[in-house]
């Protein structure tokens, strides 16, 4: 069976960890070369970016892109989890809550903000990651970190003793939008979690093209691979391009430097030669420097 290099715009359902999906595409595509970019919680669906093959070498690319979120905020209800999947720890019913409140709220939240991380997350502490301390009844201090909210809107508002109201996010990696449910609900005086949330854009990858796991899987079968992986070059696609003519695309693959005549100056850089991704590198004072490579020259005819 060929290898397969490239990467997969997976529609995660409800119920599954991103680490679910990643073990059922290594049973499924019969590889071990897999990862994921942006983990979601088990309660989230939406799109979760996989990288397989040679693509997993990019995915520290993806993982830095801007998400998008639709989510849906229950007020009155905190839950230790600040979500769904959690037990209730209070209620405080908030009848009075109008949308003008709301809107109000939100707007203290946007811009760059801090953040702590939930208690229930994968950040680690002393190596073990905080959801182990939290199951075990442990109380661990982490320290807020520093986040970017461009986009916090109010796309609809339910009345009643538990109001609700829908949202839409967009924000930077490492951004949790259950604390951002809490964090809301606060600035208005109350409490709250996040009752609904999916995940609508990571970079290029949106919702419109996401192929669920039995798509996958019936497309595999079939080895219809076109049908859900997408080329490495859309790990970079959000850099700007060089191309390399024949001789430098050579000495690019043996890790050599480049000297450009480009003005161009950038940290990251797609490198191409014709419409084949050599790589990425970064360009300072005229001299290209190979970073990571994903092609292999006697696979291209580069000798």
């Amino acid at each position: 069976m060929a290898e397969l290099h490239g990467f997969i715009n997976v529609l995660k359902p409800p119920g599954m960890t991103s680490h679910d999906v990643v073990s059922w595409l290594r049973r499924v595509l019969k590889t071990r070369a897999i990862g994921h970019a942006g983990t979601l919680d088990p309660a989230a669906s939406g799109v979760l970016p996989v990288a397989v093959g040679k693509a997993t070498r990019l995915l520290e690319y993806i993982t830095d892109a801007e998400k998008q979120y639709i989510g849906e905020v229950t007020f009155g209800i905190a839950t230790d989890t600040l979500d769904q999947e959690g037990s209730i720890v209070a209620y405080h019913p908030m009848p009075e809550l109008t949308e003008q409140q709301v809107e109000a709220g939100m707007q203290t939240l946007r811009g760059n903000i801090w953040q702590k991380p939930p208690a229930f997350s994968a950040v680690k502490h002393a190596g073990k990651p905080l959801y182990e301390y939290a199951r075990a009844g442990e109380s661990v201090e982490v320290g807020a970190r520093r986040v970017a909210i461009h986009q916090f809107d109010l796309l609809a508002f339910t009345p009643g003793p538990y109001p609700k109201c829908l949202i839409k996010v967009g924000c930077s990696k490492g951004t949790y939008i259950r604390v951002l449910a809490l964090d809301l609900a606060k600035s208005i005086g109350g409490t709250g979690c996040l009752s609904f949330l999916l995940r609508s854009q990571v970079g290029r990858f949106t919702t419109e093209t996401a192929v669920t796991l039995d798509e996958i899987e019936r497309a595999q079968e079939a080895m219809r691979h076109s049908e859900f992986l997408l080329p490495l070059s859309l790990g970079v696609a959000n850099m700007a391009a060089v191309e390399l003519e024949r001789v430098e695309a050579t000495r690019f693959l043996q890790g050599q430097r480049l000297r450009r005549s480009d003005a161009l100056s950038a940290e990251v850089v797609g490198v191409y030669w014709g419409k084949e991704l050599l790589g990425v590198a970064s360009i300072q004072e005229g001299v290209l420097a190979p970073r990571k490579v994903v092609a292999k020259g006697e696979e291209l005819g580069l000798q």
